[in-house]
């Protein structure tokens, strides 16, 4: 009993101790002794800021499809908001390799809307909360979520806190919704539902060695339309600016249309030989080499 009761209170210490920089994730519980400092800039943490006990369960968050579920935060180092997503793996100790898919993104105001820091207390409250939900296409079992962050103002950073999920099934099985304009099932078979969540947009990833970087400080990411999804909220006063570098056609400008290829002209047509010929077989050589005539 006694160390059962020590031990939220040593997460509390942990997460105070290490959020004095920035912010850290809250809610959904994360994973192990989590780290409120941004991703190396080389991206050799990533994913989830590894660490010796980066996937160790603390809690695991059971989040049943469609049921209201919060994103909440401790620390007052708000870097004047920002854009923020939630996305799943199936993976539970995810790599490099994994693949992440999102399911929630906020454009602008994240995680608050306050012109600078909130404060200086890395305990504080004060950031906004955001309510998601699991969406009817997730199969049912074991993810991770991850939340990211792109800042506002500072260094051109990106944060990421990991939390191990449980998702359960919803309580409207049949409810039918639409995805990519195509009707769905909520009940559906999982190997459906898992086709359905491949087509979900993969997680933004930028400011780790990959090329691309959100724009100077002072701007709030607008997150690429291929990235962005159909879950979106939008915060802030400012208008989102576009990320710049090598991010891919998805996040880069839109490109232009190419330019259209001239039509393939036809083959030239070769003359028959003297022995193909059906005329006399004394034509001569430079007559074989030209095109017969049209009558």
């Amino acid at each position: 009993m006694h160390s059962s009761t020590l031990r939220p209170l040593a997460l509390v210490a942990v997460i105070i101790t290490t959020a004095s920089a920035h912010i850290i994730m809250e809610n959904p519980v994360p994973y192990g002794s989590p780290d409120s400092n941004p991703l190396l800039p080389d991206g050799s943490d990533f994913p989830c800021k590894q660490s010796e006990d980066v996937y160790k369960v603390v809690k695991q968050n059971i989040m049943p499809i469609g049921q209201p579920q919060t994103l909440s935060f401790i620390g007052q180092a708000t870097h004047g908001g920002g854009s923020c997503q939630i996305s799943l793996t199936t993976d539970k100790e995810p790599t490099k390799d994994s693949v992440w898919k999102v399911i929630e993104s906020i454009e602008g105001g994240c995680p608050s809307n306050h012109p600078g820091n909130l404060g200086d207390d890395p305990a504080g409250r004060g950031t906004e909360k955001y309510n998601f939900s699991i969406p009817p296409m997730i199969p049912p079992g074991e993810y991770t979520l991850a939340w990211t962050w792109f800042n506002k103002i500072g260094n051109r950073e990106m944060y990421m806190n990991c939390a191990p999920v449980t998702v359960t099934g919803g309580t409207q099985r049949l409810k039918r919704f639409t995805h990519h304009g195509r009707r769905h099932v909520h009940g559906a078979p999982a190997s459906k539902r898992a086709e359905a969540m491949a087509s979900l947009p993969d997680m933004f990833v930028a400011n780790i060695g990959t090329g691309c970087a959100t724009a100077e400080s002072g701007t709030t990411l607008a997150i690429p339309k291929s990235n962005i999804g159909t879950n979106v909220k939008h915060g802030g006063d400012d208008t989102p600016v576009p990320p710049v570098g090598s991010c891919g056609q998805s996040a880069a400008a839109p490109a232009t249309e190419p330019a259209s290829a001239p039509p393939a002209q036809p083959a030239p047509q070769r003359a028959p030989s003297p022995a193909e010929s059906p005329s006399s077989p004394s034509t001569s050589s430079s007559s074989s080499s030209s095109a017969p005539s049209s009558a």
